[in-house]
């Protein structure tokens, strides 16, 4: 058969003729809308039923693994009523495709005739201003057949007419790949950041393994991958906000604390108690029994330990948390600190086992330490974001904490 007979030949319709039910089109357009949470849905409940087995050993990782069997739930879930319902389900999944592919060549030919019409004759710029028409009126009109036909003559007249304004593949990838990586440069650098919790130093509030989200939008723009912060804060720290910030002594590691004193305050703490401008934070002794499981990520051969503690809820500002204490009271000589302009004084909700402002002096060597000197306390300009929620969370062996996932941190 010649090229022109086959320009000539009659379109091939779809089975009915007519377009499937608008549900069913809806539904099939939209399934990740149920397929995404059936889908979560299944992981959490596999996720769940393993939990009390120890998957660590096996290839190549736990979550993998959980998520091959989810998968293969929604699979059967899915499959079932696929096969049941093969014929319409797969006529209407033909009829989707046909008219996305036919908004799009729409969409493709009126960008470039736009663009480049005025170079081409007059009877060239009818024939594709016609063709495209008529692909629109057949959109309209919802006829299959009648599609199939103008879209075929819209593609000859674009590829006859304008084909010089094309987009190579290798253009059209770029663009797509390169919006794709733009969105998230420009969330993860203005709204929000992913951080892992690789110790146990904000225990109970949060535990080793627990993936968070930071709220960067409060505390300042960073340029992506650097810790160059420009414009200013929306708003100043507050007392007992848990942050994110830049180690001041180490641009390469991120730490997470919270915030115990703001600019002119006088941070005193005396034992196990602290003071916030002479005033005792009210705190009280948390009833029934206070543990939790230990690990330190970054320290070699580490393993997970199991403390014994005391519980506190303790109240600075207007947050009200959780502190934990090693059973043995803590007995330190009184020190004070006052936080001098732009900067924060942090401290860790696991009192005697955080790295955090109350130390950061003496192990660089300063001492005798005064008051103020600023080794002791978080620029603002250090400060990352406010600690949003919990997205996830792994526990000892392949466990997960279902009951600490989507939990906001105060």
């Amino acid at each position: 058969m010649s090229e022109e007979e086959k320009d000539k030949a009659a379109p091939v319709a779809l089975p009915s003729g007519r377009r499937p039910p608008v549900w069913l089109r809806l539904a099939l357009d939209h399934l990740w809308v149920l397929g995404l949470p059936l889908l979560l849905g299944l992981f959490l409940l596999v996720v769940h039923f393993t939990n009390h087995i120890d998957l660590t050993e096996v290839p190549p990782h736990p979550r993998i693994v959980q998520l091959v069997i989810a998968l293969l739930a929604l699979a059967v879930i899915l499959g079932g009523p696929y096969l049941a319902f093969r014929k319409i389900i797969d006529e209407t999944r033909e009829d989707l495709l046909l008219h996305r592919d036919a908004q799009l060549s729409v969409k493709d030919a009126r960008r470039r005739f736009d663009k480049y019409g005025r170079l081409l004759k007059k009877e060239a710029r009818e024939t594709v201003a016609e063709a495209i028409s008529a692909v629109d009126k057949a959109l309209v009109a919802e006829d299959n057949d009648e599609l199939i036909r103008t879209l075929h003559g819209l593609d000859q007249a674009v590829t006859k007419h304008l084909s010089f304004a094309r987009k190579s593949p290798l253009q059209e990838y770029g663009e797509s790949i390169g919006g794709a990586v733009l969105i998230a440069l420009i969330l993860r650098a203005f709204t929000v950041e992913a951080f892992k919790i690789p110790s146990g130093s904000m225990i109970p509030t949060l535990q080793v393994g627990d993936h968070i989200f930071v709220n960067k939008l409060l505390f300042g723009l960073r340029i992506p991958f650097t810790n160059i912060k420009f414009g200013h804060h929306l708003r100043e720290p507050r007392r007992g906000e848990v942050i994110v910030f830049v180690y001041p002594h180490d641009m390469q590691k991120d730490f997470i604390k919270r915030i115990a004193g703001i600019p002119g305050d006088t941070i005193e703490v005396c034992d196990e108690r602290v003071s916030v401008n002479g005033k005792q934070l009210a705190r009280e002794p948390v009833a029934g029994m206070c543990d939790y499981d230990d690990f330190d990520e970054e320290r070699p051969g580490a393993r997970w330990t199991h403390q014994i503690c005391r519980g506190f809820r303790e109240k600075n500002g207007t947050e009200t948390y959780r502190v934990v204490q090693d059973v043995q009271p803590s007995i330190h000589p009184c020190q004070t600190w006052v936080v001098p302009p732009e900067h924060v004084f942090v401290m860790g909700d696991n009192r005697d086992h955080s790295h955090d402002g109350r130390f950061w002096c003496e192990q660089r060597g300063l001492e005798p330490c005064s008051p103020t000197d600023k080794a002791s306390f978080v620029p603002f300009e250090m400060i990352k974001g406010k600690a949003w929620f919990i997205w996830w969370s792994a526990g000892k062996g392949s466990s997960v904490r279902l009951g600490r996932l989507f939990t906001s941190i105060h």
